[in-house]
């Protein structure tokens, strides 16, 4: 389209979309503008009507025939020079003004050449043939240069503002697709929208309850009747405001974003109050701004419902997980309390003694699993809370092999505690559970006899207590370590029963009290577990002499 244009008229096209352009690159990382802040002037340079002034034209067409009579007089040359030279003057003139001054300028200059050129001078005279002919070639030039002049600058215009829409089009869609949230997006869009229309934006969608709530990024505050307009339009999915022919009163225009037939919010533009009219290229721009936000409103809406998708699913797997789980586990001590009952009767003294032995450990298998699932709701419900007391080392190992129960008693269990290792500040039931359970997991990851060592000490920096227990096992393959501490996660080779919550509890025991826990390989082989609490010195603490 360019081709056909003047270099000159291309480079006044091309000047006034520079700032546009570095306004719109910029606009990408800008910070939010508070209300009321000066908006750029390429904004208003856009909005801004530029009728033609046909008062400057005519002026310059005057000063321009008048200037050529002026000129002429002193020159001592034929009448019919001066015609010539009118005509190129008109010819040059329709590069510059419009098609009614071109007329003026004809026959300004046709009356102008008769009263001053033409003998006699300074008097009008009846024209021959010859300058009849000249005469009506200024007509019929004045006609095709102001016609051609006015496709040119139309041509001009509809070039420039092209050019700003899809430059403008460009750059949001650039900067949309670099952002990864709604947030993220409704910043870029607003202030890229503030700038460009040098107005002020907002962004409205509606809640759970179909109320519609202002974004953050949003550069002015609605008002109630403002949001009144906003929830009609909604409801309507046709713009609504000022510039509109219903609810024009307000001081906002409000134009729906809409997706496949379903409205997912409100674009709401406030212009400044000098444009009283909107041109149809405008409304374009502000509704393809509309439409870019609502893709991205309905990607994040698509997004969040796909997470919401995989949240149910991961959900549903861990319920059937949890059931499968807990109806196997229940079986086998189920089973063995119903044979040992029946048998209880008819057994004799001897075979008595053992059946009790089998009922308590069905029990206390039963125990710990009620136990490990009662502390698993507790975590998720966020209902624990942490006891904080005084504690000294040894007494948390020993309550906790205490907890173990007979899974211990054929194992050595080394404890190795510095003397004067101070107290510090933990709950004593949540410590218990945690060391009960990692002693429980080094017992049934680890063969028959072999070695647990417990060591704790005092770590400098940062200053905290730590406890580790390690064992002889065959330790943890790398690719288990990422997912050790989640939910229902057990070990290829993991024996059979427990519902894989041990080490899940365990991590969220120590998060409640402030620690945390890790897991490696122990320095003579096998896994080592090794639970964190900050510590303090306090000049309160207990006298721990022994």
């Amino acid at each position: 389209m360019f081709t056909a244009i003047p270099g000159q008229v291309k480079q006044e096209v091309l000047n006034p979309l520079m700032p546009i352009i570095g306004v719109a690159a910029e606009s990408v990382h800008a910070r939010p503008r508070p209300a009321g802040t000066p908006v750029a002037a390429p904004g208003r340079e856009y909005w801004r009507t530029r009728p033609t002034s046909w008062v400057r034209e005519i002026g310059e067409v005057t000063v321009v025939v008048f200037g050529v009579a002026v000129a002429g007089w002193f020159v001592p040359v034929s009448y019919h020079f001066f015609g010539y030279l009118y005509l190129l003057t008109v010819i040059a003139l329709s590069l510059r003004v419009g098609r009614w001054p071109m007329l003026y300028a004809a026959a300004l200059s046709a009356v102008t050449w008769n009263f001053v050129f033409m003998p006699p001078r300074l008097e009008f005279a009846a024209p021959g043939v010859e300058d009849s002919l000249m005469l009506g070639s200024y007509c019929f030039v004045a006609l095709i240069g102001g016609q051609l002049a006015a496709r040119i600058r139309s041509q001009e215009r509809e070039e420039r503002l092209r050019e700003q829409r899809a430059t403008a089009f460009f750059h949001l869609t650039r900067a949309l697709a670099a952002t990864r949230t709604l947030d993220e997006a409704a910043e870029v869009a607003l202030r890229q929208a503030d700038d460009l229309f040098a107005a002020r934006t907002a962004l409205l969608l509606p809640d759970a309850m179909g109320r519609l709530i202002a974004h953050p990024a949003s550069s002015f505050a609605a008002d109630e009747s403002e949001f009144a307009v906003a929830s009609a339009a909604l409801r309507g999915g046709r713009p609504l405001g000022r510039y509109t022919e219903n609810l024009g009163s307000v001081e906002s225009m409000h134009v729906p974003l809409q997706r496949a037939g379903a409205t997912l919010g409100i674009f709401a533009v406030r212009l400044p109050t000098e444009i009283v009219q909107l041109t149809p290229k405008q409304w374009d721009l502000i509704e393809g701004f509309a439409e870019q936000i609502a893709l991205f409103v309905e990607r994040e809406q698509f997004r969040v419902s796909a997470e919401r998708e995989k949240l149910l699913q991961e959900s549903e797997r861990l319920h059937r997980t949890l059931l499968d789980s807990v109806s196997h586990e229940l079986k086998t001590p189920l089973a063995v309390l119903r044979a040992a009952t029946e048998k209880l009767a008819t057994a004799d003294t001897a075979r008595r003694a053992a059946l009790a032995g089998e009922i308590g450990t069905a029990t206390r298998r039963l125990d710990h699993l009620v136990a490990n699932l009662l502390n698993q709701t507790r975590l998720e419900s966020g209902g624990l809370k942490a006891q904080l007391d005084w504690c000294d080392a040894r007494d948390l190992v020993e309550a906790a092999r205490r907890a173990a129960g007979n899974v211990l008693q054929d194992r050595p269990v080394r404890v190795e505690i510095a003397p004067d290792l101070p107290l510090f500040r933990a709950d004593a039931v949540l410590m218990e559970h945690v060391l009960a359970n990692i002693l429980l997991n080094a017992a049934h990851y680890t063969p028959a006899e072999s070695p647990i060592r417990v060591t704790a000490g005092l770590q400098a920096e940062p200053p905290r207590i730590f406890i580790q227990i390690a064992d002889r096992g065959p330790g943890i393959a790398p690719e288990l370590l990422p997912q050790l501490f989640q939910k229902f996660r057990r070990g290829p080779s993991a024996p059979a029963g427990g519902l894989g919550l041990g080490l899940s509890i365990v991590r969220g025991f120590m998060h409640a009290q402030g620690g945390d826990v890790e897991a490696g390989s122990a320095e003579e082989g096998g896994a080592a577990f090794t639970v964190h609490l900050p510590y303090a010195v306090h000049d309160s603490v207990p006298n721990d002499e022994r």
